[in-house]
Protein backbone atom coordinates (compact mmCIF):
# COMPACT_ATOMS: atom_id res chain seq x y z
CA UNK A 1 0.00 0.00 0.00
CA UNK A 2 1.43 3.53 -0.81
CA UNK A 3 1.75 5.61 2.43
CA UNK A 4 -0.89 8.05 3.36
CA UNK A 5 -3.54 7.33 1.63
CA UNK A 6 -6.63 5.16 3.20
CA UNK A 7 -8.16 1.96 2.01
CA UNK A 8 -6.14 0.38 -1.07
CA UNK A 9 -3.36 1.47 -2.73
CA UNK A 10 -4.58 3.73 -5.29
CA UNK A 11 -2.28 5.05 -8.36
CA UNK A 12 -0.65 8.00 -6.92
CA UNK A 13 -3.68 9.70 -6.83
CA UNK A 14 -3.64 10.31 -10.81
CA UNK A 15 -6.67 9.42 -13.06
CA UNK A 16 -6.17 6.07 -14.82
CA UNK A 17 -7.05 4.63 -18.30
CA UNK A 18 -7.15 0.59 -17.84
CA UNK A 19 -8.16 -1.68 -20.66
CA UNK A 20 -8.51 -5.27 -19.50
CA UNK A 21 -7.93 -7.77 -22.66
CA UNK A 22 -9.18 -11.22 -21.77
CA UNK A 23 -9.03 -14.27 -23.43
CA UNK A 24 -12.77 -15.51 -24.26
CA UNK A 25 -11.88 -19.04 -24.94
CA UNK A 26 -12.77 -22.27 -23.21
CA UNK A 27 -9.22 -22.67 -22.25
CA UNK A 28 -9.20 -20.03 -19.40
CA UNK A 29 -13.14 -20.84 -18.41
CA UNK A 30 -12.18 -23.02 -15.61
CA UNK A 31 -9.62 -20.70 -14.41
CA UNK A 32 -11.23 -17.07 -14.51
CA UNK A 33 -13.17 -17.40 -11.16
CA UNK A 34 -9.72 -17.71 -8.84
CA UNK A 35 -8.07 -14.87 -11.24
CA UNK A 36 -11.28 -12.84 -10.56
CA UNK A 37 -10.71 -12.94 -7.05
CA UNK A 38 -7.32 -13.09 -6.54
CA UNK A 39 -5.89 -10.55 -9.26
CA UNK A 40 -8.80 -8.66 -10.90
CA UNK A 41 -10.99 -7.50 -8.00
CA UNK A 42 -7.80 -6.44 -6.33
CA UNK A 43 -6.43 -4.30 -8.86
CA UNK A 44 -10.29 -2.72 -9.82
CA UNK A 45 -10.44 -2.00 -6.18
CA UNK A 46 -6.55 -0.35 -6.18
CA UNK A 47 -8.21 1.99 -9.44
CA UNK A 48 -11.19 3.07 -7.63
CA UNK A 49 -9.84 3.72 -3.91
CA UNK A 50 -11.98 0.38 -2.36
CA UNK A 51 -14.56 -2.18 -3.18
CA UNK A 52 -17.30 -1.07 -6.79
CA UNK A 53 -20.03 0.28 -5.24
CA UNK A 54 -23.30 0.64 -7.51
CA UNK A 55 -23.17 4.78 -6.57
CA UNK A 56 -19.16 4.74 -7.77
CA UNK A 57 -18.87 7.09 -11.20
CA UNK A 58 -16.49 9.76 -11.77
CA UNK A 59 -17.52 11.29 -15.16
CA UNK A 60 -17.06 10.41 -18.29
CA UNK A 61 -13.60 12.88 -18.58
CA UNK A 62 -12.62 13.42 -14.92
CA UNK A 63 -12.53 9.76 -13.06
CA UNK A 64 -10.59 6.83 -14.13
CA UNK A 65 -12.25 4.84 -17.28
CA UNK A 66 -12.14 1.22 -17.70
CA UNK A 67 -13.04 -0.67 -21.16
CA UNK A 68 -13.14 -4.60 -21.76
CA UNK A 69 -11.47 -6.26 -24.69
CA UNK A 70 -12.57 -9.92 -25.38
CA UNK A 71 -10.87 -12.09 -27.44
CA UNK A 72 -11.32 -15.58 -29.41
CA UNK A 73 -9.57 -18.27 -31.43
CA UNK A 74 -9.94 -18.54 -35.22
CA UNK A 75 -12.44 -21.27 -34.50
CA UNK A 76 -15.35 -18.83 -33.64
CA UNK A 77 -15.51 -17.83 -37.77
CA UNK A 78 -17.42 -16.16 -38.80
CA UNK A 79 -18.22 -14.25 -35.63
CA UNK A 80 -15.54 -11.56 -34.88
CA UNK A 81 -12.32 -12.48 -33.39
CA UNK A 82 -12.91 -9.47 -31.10
CA UNK A 83 -15.98 -8.03 -28.56
CA UNK A 84 -14.84 -4.35 -27.45
CA UNK A 85 -16.89 -2.70 -24.72
CA UNK A 86 -17.70 1.30 -24.13
CA UNK A 87 -15.38 3.24 -21.68
CA UNK A 88 -16.97 3.67 -18.46
CA UNK A 89 -16.41 4.71 -15.16
CA UNK A 90 -18.10 2.59 -12.80
CA UNK A 91 -16.04 -0.05 -11.14
CA UNK A 92 -19.63 -1.62 -10.63
CA UNK A 93 -20.80 -1.78 -13.96
CA UNK A 94 -17.26 -3.01 -14.90
CA UNK A 95 -17.56 -5.96 -12.56
CA UNK A 96 -20.89 -7.07 -14.29
CA UNK A 97 -19.19 -6.91 -17.61
CA UNK A 98 -16.57 -9.42 -16.43
CA UNK A 99 -19.19 -11.69 -14.74
CA UNK A 100 -20.78 -11.74 -18.23
CA UNK A 101 -18.00 -13.32 -20.30
CA UNK A 102 -18.91 -16.68 -21.79
CA UNK A 103 -16.00 -18.82 -21.99
CA UNK A 104 -16.72 -21.05 -25.52
CA UNK A 105 -14.84 -22.28 -28.04
CA UNK A 106 -10.73 -22.33 -28.75
CA UNK A 107 -10.91 -26.60 -27.16
CA UNK A 108 -9.24 -27.77 -30.24
CA UNK A 109 -6.52 -25.31 -30.61
CA UNK A 110 -3.31 -24.22 -28.68
CA UNK A 111 -2.99 -20.89 -29.19
CA UNK A 112 -5.13 -17.47 -29.20
CA UNK A 113 -5.33 -14.49 -31.02
CA UNK A 114 -3.55 -12.04 -28.58
CA UNK A 115 -2.82 -9.94 -31.34
CA UNK A 116 -6.23 -9.03 -32.36
CA UNK A 117 -6.71 -8.17 -28.62
CA UNK A 118 -4.08 -5.81 -28.12
CA UNK A 119 -4.50 -4.02 -31.62
CA UNK A 120 -7.97 -3.06 -29.94
CA UNK A 121 -6.74 -1.95 -26.59
CA UNK A 122 -4.39 0.27 -28.87
CA UNK A 123 -7.17 1.72 -30.83
CA UNK A 124 -9.07 2.38 -26.99
CA UNK A 125 -5.90 4.32 -26.06
CA UNK A 126 -6.01 5.94 -28.82
CA UNK A 127 -9.56 7.54 -27.88
CA UNK A 128 -8.66 7.79 -24.05
CA UNK A 129 -5.88 10.24 -25.77
CA UNK A 130 -8.48 12.34 -27.60
CA UNK A 131 -10.96 12.59 -24.88
CA UNK A 132 -7.74 13.10 -21.95
CA UNK A 133 -6.33 16.48 -24.18
CA UNK A 134 -7.97 18.68 -21.49
CA UNK A 135 -6.64 17.05 -18.71
CA UNK A 136 -3.50 15.83 -19.80
CA UNK A 137 -1.49 13.10 -19.28
CA UNK A 138 -3.11 9.54 -17.31
CA UNK A 139 -2.18 6.80 -15.72
CA UNK A 140 -2.02 3.88 -18.66
CA UNK A 141 -2.47 0.24 -17.64
CA UNK A 142 -3.17 -2.65 -20.12
CA UNK A 143 -3.73 -6.13 -18.53
CA UNK A 144 -3.84 -9.25 -20.34
CA UNK A 145 -5.40 -12.27 -19.06
CA UNK A 146 -4.64 -15.80 -20.61
CA UNK A 147 -4.10 -19.16 -21.12
CA UNK A 148 -2.87 -19.90 -24.30
CA UNK A 149 0.51 -18.72 -26.28
CA UNK A 150 -0.51 -16.20 -29.29
CA UNK A 151 -0.42 -16.88 -33.02
CA UNK A 152 2.24 -16.12 -35.09
CA UNK A 153 -0.56 -14.41 -37.44
CA UNK A 154 -0.84 -10.68 -37.61
CA UNK A 155 -3.55 -8.55 -36.74
CA UNK A 156 -6.24 -8.25 -39.53
CA UNK A 157 -9.48 -6.59 -38.00
CA UNK A 158 -8.16 -3.56 -36.82
CA UNK A 159 -7.98 -0.46 -39.13
CA UNK A 160 -5.09 1.01 -37.53
CA UNK A 161 -2.54 -1.44 -36.28
CA UNK A 162 -3.35 -4.37 -39.46
CA UNK A 163 -0.29 -6.24 -39.97
CA UNK A 164 1.50 -5.34 -36.42
CA UNK A 165 2.53 -9.00 -34.87
CA UNK A 166 2.30 -9.84 -31.19
CA UNK A 167 5.52 -9.09 -30.42
CA UNK A 168 5.50 -5.87 -31.99
CA UNK A 169 2.17 -4.52 -30.67
CA UNK A 170 3.71 -5.15 -27.00
CA UNK A 171 6.91 -3.32 -27.94
CA UNK A 172 4.39 -0.17 -29.15
CA UNK A 173 2.71 -0.45 -26.00
CA UNK A 174 5.85 -0.33 -23.78
CA UNK A 175 7.43 2.59 -26.25
CA UNK A 176 4.24 5.10 -25.46
CA UNK A 177 4.51 4.51 -22.05
CA UNK A 178 1.66 2.13 -21.12
CA UNK A 179 1.92 -0.21 -18.10
CA UNK A 180 1.27 -3.69 -19.46
CA UNK A 181 0.76 -6.25 -17.12
CA UNK A 182 0.03 -9.81 -17.79
CA UNK A 183 -2.14 -12.72 -15.68
CA UNK A 184 -2.16 -16.33 -16.48
CA UNK A 185 -3.07 -19.45 -14.92
CA UNK A 186 0.05 -21.56 -15.81
CA UNK A 187 3.55 -20.43 -16.41
CA UNK A 188 4.14 -19.67 -20.75
CA UNK A 189 7.65 -18.75 -21.59
CA UNK A 190 5.91 -17.00 -24.72
CA UNK A 191 4.13 -14.62 -22.43
CA UNK A 192 6.94 -14.14 -20.29
CA UNK A 193 8.40 -13.14 -23.39
CA UNK A 194 5.73 -10.01 -24.14
CA UNK A 195 6.18 -8.72 -20.88
CA UNK A 196 9.81 -8.57 -21.10
CA UNK A 197 9.19 -6.95 -24.93
CA UNK A 198 6.41 -4.32 -23.56
CA UNK A 199 9.27 -2.55 -20.82
CA UNK A 200 9.61 1.37 -21.46
CA UNK A 201 12.64 1.91 -23.10
CA UNK A 202 13.28 4.48 -20.52
CA UNK A 203 12.34 2.76 -17.63
CA UNK A 204 15.28 1.02 -15.82
CA UNK A 205 13.63 -2.71 -15.55
CA UNK A 206 13.58 -4.54 -12.66
CA UNK A 207 12.53 -7.94 -10.87
CA UNK A 208 9.30 -8.20 -10.85
CA UNK A 209 7.66 -8.93 -7.39
CA UNK A 210 5.98 -12.47 -7.06
CA UNK A 211 2.34 -11.67 -6.03
CA UNK A 212 1.07 -14.72 -7.38
CA UNK A 213 -1.19 -16.90 -5.07
CA UNK A 214 -0.89 -20.11 -6.49
CA UNK A 215 2.50 -21.52 -7.44
CA UNK A 216 1.39 -22.54 -10.73
CA UNK A 217 0.11 -18.76 -12.06
CA UNK A 218 1.81 -16.63 -13.48
CA UNK A 219 1.17 -12.87 -12.34
CA UNK A 220 3.79 -9.88 -13.80
CA UNK A 221 2.42 -6.77 -13.31
CA UNK A 222 3.34 -3.48 -14.05
CA UNK A 223 1.69 0.32 -12.99
CA UNK A 224 -0.63 -1.20 -9.97
CA UNK A 225 -0.02 -3.14 -6.62
CA UNK A 226 -1.47 -6.59 -6.12
CA UNK A 227 -1.93 -8.05 -2.63
CA UNK A 228 0.69 -10.49 -1.59
CA UNK A 229 0.55 -13.56 0.40
CA UNK A 230 -3.58 -13.37 0.75
CA UNK A 231 -3.62 -9.51 1.47
CA UNK A 232 -0.73 -8.36 2.81
CA UNK A 233 1.36 -5.52 1.04
CA UNK A 234 4.39 -5.88 -0.80
CA UNK A 235 7.37 -6.24 1.22
CA UNK A 236 11.14 -7.20 0.43
CA UNK A 237 11.84 -10.54 -0.14
CA UNK A 238 13.69 -12.41 2.81
CA UNK A 239 17.03 -13.85 1.85
CA UNK A 240 17.28 -17.41 2.31
CA UNK A 241 18.81 -18.40 5.93
CA UNK A 242 22.06 -19.90 5.15
CA UNK A 243 22.80 -23.60 6.29
CA UNK A 244 25.43 -23.32 9.51
CA UNK A 245 28.57 -25.36 8.54
CA UNK A 246 30.46 -26.85 11.33
CA UNK A 247 33.63 -25.15 12.51
CA UNK A 248 36.72 -25.37 11.09
CA UNK A 249 39.70 -26.80 12.84
CA UNK A 250 42.56 -24.25 13.40
CA UNK A 251 45.12 -23.99 11.31
CA UNK A 252 47.79 -25.22 13.43
CA UNK A 253 46.18 -28.21 14.23
CA UNK A 254 46.96 -31.46 11.92
CA UNK A 255 45.09 -34.40 10.88
CA UNK A 256 47.10 -36.69 12.93
CA UNK A 257 47.32 -35.04 16.12
CA UNK A 258 44.12 -37.52 16.65
CA UNK A 259 45.27 -40.75 18.43
CA UNK A 260 44.57 -43.73 15.92
CA UNK A 261 42.04 -46.01 16.34
CA UNK A 262 43.18 -49.98 16.31
CA UNK A 263 41.44 -51.76 14.06
CA UNK A 264 39.16 -54.78 14.84
CA UNK A 265 40.93 -58.00 14.25
CA UNK A 266 40.23 -59.60 10.98
CA UNK A 267 39.27 -63.43 11.25
CA UNK A 268 41.11 -65.89 8.87
CA UNK A 269 38.69 -67.43 6.81
CA UNK A 270 40.70 -70.46 6.37
CA UNK A 271 42.52 -71.99 9.20
CA UNK A 272 45.44 -74.46 8.32
CA UNK A 273 44.64 -77.68 10.44
CA UNK A 274 46.80 -80.72 11.63
CA UNK A 275 45.02 -82.75 8.50
CA UNK A 276 48.21 -81.16 5.95
CA UNK A 277 50.33 -84.20 6.50
CA UNK A 278 47.82 -86.22 5.38
CA UNK A 279 46.67 -84.28 2.44
CA UNK A 280 49.83 -84.04 1.52
CA UNK A 281 50.26 -88.05 1.42
CA UNK A 282 47.41 -88.39 -0.29
CA UNK A 283 48.46 -85.81 -3.33
CA UNK A 284 51.54 -87.71 -3.08
CA UNK A 285 50.14 -91.00 -3.47
CA UNK A 286 47.60 -90.09 -6.36
CA UNK A 287 51.30 -88.40 -8.08
CA UNK A 288 51.95 -92.04 -7.88
CA UNK A 289 49.45 -93.58 -9.39
CA UNK A 290 49.55 -91.33 -12.31
CA UNK A 291 52.77 -92.30 -13.04
CA UNK A 292 52.38 -95.72 -12.58
CA UNK A 293 49.50 -96.28 -15.16
CA UNK A 294 51.16 -93.87 -17.64
CA UNK A 295 54.68 -96.15 -17.40
CA UNK A 296 52.00 -99.49 -17.95
CA UNK A 297 52.68 -101.15 -14.42
CA UNK A 298 49.05 -100.73 -13.29
CA UNK A 299 45.64 -100.94 -14.57
CA UNK A 300 45.03 -98.56 -17.12
CA UNK A 301 41.32 -98.21 -16.14
CA UNK A 302 39.68 -98.88 -12.41
CA UNK A 303 36.34 -100.19 -12.40
CA UNK A 304 33.72 -97.90 -12.76
CA UNK A 305 31.01 -99.91 -10.75
CA UNK A 306 31.37 -100.09 -7.05
CA UNK A 307 30.39 -103.04 -6.58
CA UNK A 308 32.97 -104.75 -8.82
CA UNK A 309 35.34 -102.80 -7.07
CA UNK A 310 34.39 -104.58 -3.72
CA UNK A 311 33.68 -108.03 -4.71
CA UNK A 312 35.12 -108.91 -8.20
CA UNK A 313 33.21 -112.03 -7.78
CA UNK A 314 29.70 -111.02 -7.96
CA UNK A 315 27.91 -110.35 -11.44
CA UNK A 316 26.35 -107.45 -12.02
CA UNK A 317 22.28 -107.74 -13.24
CA UNK A 318 23.24 -106.60 -16.68
CA UNK A 319 25.69 -108.31 -18.24
CA UNK A 320 27.42 -106.52 -21.19
CA UNK A 321 28.65 -108.00 -24.66
CA UNK A 322 31.34 -110.03 -25.05
CA UNK A 323 34.50 -108.98 -26.86
CA UNK A 324 34.35 -108.75 -30.53
CA UNK A 325 37.36 -111.09 -31.00
CA UNK A 326 35.31 -114.01 -29.16
CA UNK A 327 31.85 -113.60 -31.08
CA UNK A 328 31.15 -110.66 -33.79
CA UNK A 329 27.98 -109.17 -33.61
CA UNK A 330 25.05 -110.87 -36.11
CA UNK A 331 24.59 -107.28 -37.52
CA UNK A 332 27.99 -106.47 -38.71
CA UNK A 333 27.61 -109.12 -41.32
CA UNK A 334 24.37 -107.60 -42.56
CA UNK A 335 26.31 -104.29 -43.43
CA UNK A 336 25.24 -101.56 -40.59
CA UNK A 337 27.33 -100.06 -38.62
CA UNK A 338 28.32 -101.71 -34.65
CA UNK A 339 26.73 -100.36 -31.47
CA UNK A 340 29.80 -98.75 -29.97
CA UNK A 341 33.65 -98.95 -28.97
CA UNK A 342 34.51 -102.63 -28.32
CA UNK A 343 35.54 -103.28 -24.79
CA UNK A 344 38.57 -103.94 -23.46
CA UNK A 345 37.65 -105.96 -20.28
CA UNK A 346 34.64 -107.67 -20.75
CA UNK A 347 32.90 -108.53 -17.53
CA UNK A 348 32.43 -112.33 -16.98
CA UNK A 349 29.43 -113.97 -18.13
CA UNK A 350 26.61 -116.11 -16.61
CA UNK A 351 27.01 -119.51 -17.96
CA UNK A 352 24.78 -120.53 -20.34
CA UNK A 353 21.58 -122.51 -18.89
CA UNK A 354 20.86 -126.42 -19.38
CA UNK A 355 18.20 -127.47 -21.31
CA UNK A 356 14.91 -126.79 -20.11
CA UNK A 357 12.44 -129.64 -19.17
CA UNK A 358 9.66 -130.77 -21.80
CA UNK A 359 6.35 -129.06 -20.70
CA UNK A 360 3.34 -131.07 -20.57
CA UNK A 361 0.65 -129.67 -23.36
CA UNK A 362 -2.10 -128.59 -23.10
CA UNK A 363 -5.91 -129.86 -23.68
CA UNK A 364 -6.15 -129.69 -27.64
CA UNK A 365 -2.41 -129.26 -28.22
CA UNK A 366 0.23 -131.26 -29.62
CA UNK A 367 3.68 -130.57 -29.57
CA UNK A 368 5.80 -130.58 -32.50
CA UNK A 369 8.48 -132.35 -31.66
CA UNK A 370 10.05 -134.15 -27.95
CA UNK A 371 13.57 -132.81 -27.94
CA UNK A 372 14.89 -130.03 -26.00
CA UNK A 373 13.77 -126.04 -27.04
CA UNK A 374 15.75 -123.53 -27.14
CA UNK A 375 19.16 -123.06 -29.12
CA UNK A 376 21.79 -125.68 -28.99
CA UNK A 377 25.37 -124.37 -28.15
CA UNK A 378 27.78 -125.78 -30.35
CA UNK A 379 31.34 -127.02 -29.17
CA UNK A 380 33.97 -124.80 -29.17
CA UNK A 381 32.03 -121.23 -29.25
CA UNK A 382 30.60 -119.40 -26.42
CA UNK A 383 26.83 -118.76 -26.21
CA UNK A 384 25.33 -115.38 -26.98
CA UNK A 385 24.34 -112.82 -24.94
CA UNK A 386 21.17 -111.92 -23.66
CA UNK A 387 21.63 -108.40 -25.48
CA UNK A 388 22.51 -110.36 -28.81
CA UNK A 389 19.93 -112.46 -28.95
CA UNK A 390 17.32 -109.61 -28.47
CA UNK A 391 19.27 -108.13 -31.66
CA UNK A 392 18.75 -110.93 -33.49
CA UNK A 393 15.12 -111.57 -32.66
CA UNK A 394 14.72 -107.62 -33.87
CA UNK A 395 16.45 -108.38 -37.11
CA UNK A 396 14.29 -111.44 -37.87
Amino acid sequence: MVPGAEGPARAGGLVADVVFVIEGTANLGPYFEGLRKHYLLPAIEYFNGGPPAETDFGGDYGGTQYSLVVFNTVDCAPESYVQCHAPTSSAYEFVTWLDGIQFMGGGGESCSLIAEGLSTALQLFDDFKKMREQIGQTHRVCLLICNSPPYLLPAVESTTYSGYTTESLVQKIGERGIHFSIVSPRKLPALRLLFEKAAPPAMLETQPADVSQDPRHMVLVRGLVLPVGGGSGPGPLQPKQPVPLPPAPPPGTSLSAAPPQPLPPVSQPYQVSSNLSAAQVAAQNAVDAAKNQKAGLGPRFSPINPLQAAAPGVVPPFSQAPAPSLLPPPHQGLGQPPLGPPLLHPPPTQPWPGPLPPRAPLPGQMLLSGGPRGPVPQPGLQPPSVMEEDILMDLI
